[in-house]
């Protein structure tokens, strides 16, 4: 993952020569007084001459320096450092825009108490993930459906409540029916089940990778910077979580795009959305032959084992051990919860160690000691996926 630089720019100012202190400024402001021949009797910086200039002169110049120079005209004049609004303006300049938040579409199965009747699910259903950091992902449907009669279950297009990308939520989450549907027992998200994927509105990181890869794309020749380009255009897709493999993998000319999203699997809409547009019609380079994949996966079991503080209660012992799991599965990219915790990522070695010390400095209060079964993983073209999860007390 890039990340943009930190810029301290009052002490590329001060390095300039240019007093950014109140004592500097003063004693600049003392030469340019003499310089025009002006005399001051009473020198001390106590002097009533020197606290006008220190009101009139000096605190204006402070705030210009500091405010208005070093903290908003210098950062937001560089793609590496603007925000907001300026960043977006930045963006324009070649020819971009900052994507704006989607929401997530998709199929949910729902399964009737008695195949051969047929059962109708309204408009409005509300189908649920259990919370997850003190929030409760939530889907609706968009329009009433009905499942035909000698038919176990159907599946129904739901949207989410907000648009983000946390509601793009592995296969299994989505189980809940908080208000019941008559002749429905269950429903329950199915692998794949996504249709449209759910994105927060670019953040800033995101947006200046885009605009730094952009001046890498006015060639004609459509090199990796013009793919990537291309298909970060799309909500969701990350331009620095796109990984090129050369070397044509599957004959002269060709070339693999992996894509890896920041929750759950990619989606195969959303390849066959990116495929179609690259070669379906014709955004390629003469002989090129691009395709989009999923990042492929490494299947992995992690298992841990816990120990709670000696005051903690029953019903938070529970409780933590369901917030273990959850940020072991936060990192291994399940959700976008527990923002704190470093994801899983290809040509990259994850370490527990550093896991354990994520979980431990969140759920300090509650949690005395967190040990991992697992050794370190190393990826190379692949993301490390959770096979099961086992969290247990020693």
């Amino acid at each position: 993952m890039n990340v943009r630089p930190s810029v301290d720019f009052k002490q590329i100012i001060s390095d300039e020569g240019i007093p950014t202190t109140e004592a500097a400024i003063a004693i600049e402001l003392e030469k340019e007084v003499v310089t025009a021949g002006s005399k001051v009797s009473n020198d001390s910086r106590m002097s009533p001459f020197w606290r006008v200039m220190k009101a009139i002169v000096i605190a204006p110049t402070l705030w210009l320096i500091d405010v208005l120079l070093a903290s908003h005209i210098l950062p937001n004049s560089f793609a590496a450092t603007a925000k907001g609004r300026y960043l977006d303006l930045k963006a324009w300049d070649v020819d971009l825009e900052r994507k704006a938040a989607t929401k997530t579409r998709g199929v949910i199965e729902f399964f009737k108490e008695q195949a051969e009747n047929p059962v109708v699910v309204p408009a409005g259903t509300v189908i649920e993930a259990a919370q997850i950091e003190g929030k409760v992902y939530r889907l609706i449907v968009v329009d009433d459906v009905v499942i035909i009669e000698n038919q176990l279950s159907g599946f129904v297009v739901c949207e989410a409540e907000e648009a983000g990308e946390g509601f793009n939520l592995p296969a299994g989450y989505y189980s809940i029916l908080p208000v019941g549907v008559s002749g429905i027992t269950h429903a329950v998200n199915q692998a794949d089940w996504i249709t449209t994927y759910g994105a927060d509105e670019e953040p800033d990181d995101e947006l200046a990778l885009r605009i730094r890869n952009q001046f890498s794309v006015v060639g004609r020749y459509h090199i990796d910077a013009i793919y990537r380009s291309m298909l970060s255009s799309v909500a969701g897709i990350r331009s620095d979580q796109i990984y090129f493999e050369h070397n044509a993998p599957r004959g002269p000319g060709t070339a693999n795009a992996y894509i890896l999203m920041d929750v759950g699997l990619t989606p195969s809409h959303l390849l066959e959305q990116l495929n179609n547009y690259v070669m379906g019609q014709g955004n390629h380079g003469h002989g090129d032959d691009l395709l989009c994949l999923a990042l492929p996966d490494t299947q992995v079991s992690v298992r841990a084992t816990i120990e709670a503080r000696p005051h903690v209660s029953e019903e938070r012992q529970m409780l933590l051990l369901a917030n273990v799991e959850k940020m072991i599965r936060a990192a291994f990219r399940e959700s976008d919860s527990y923002k704190s915790v470093v994801r899983t990522y290809p040509a990259s070695t994850f370490v527990f160690s550093q896991l354990a010390t994520e979980i431990h400095n969140h759920l300090n209060e509650d949690l005395l000691s967190i040990r991992f079964d697992n050794q370190d993983i190393v990826s190379a073209l692949n993301v490390p996926r959770l096979s099961a999860v086992e969290v247990q007390y020693g």
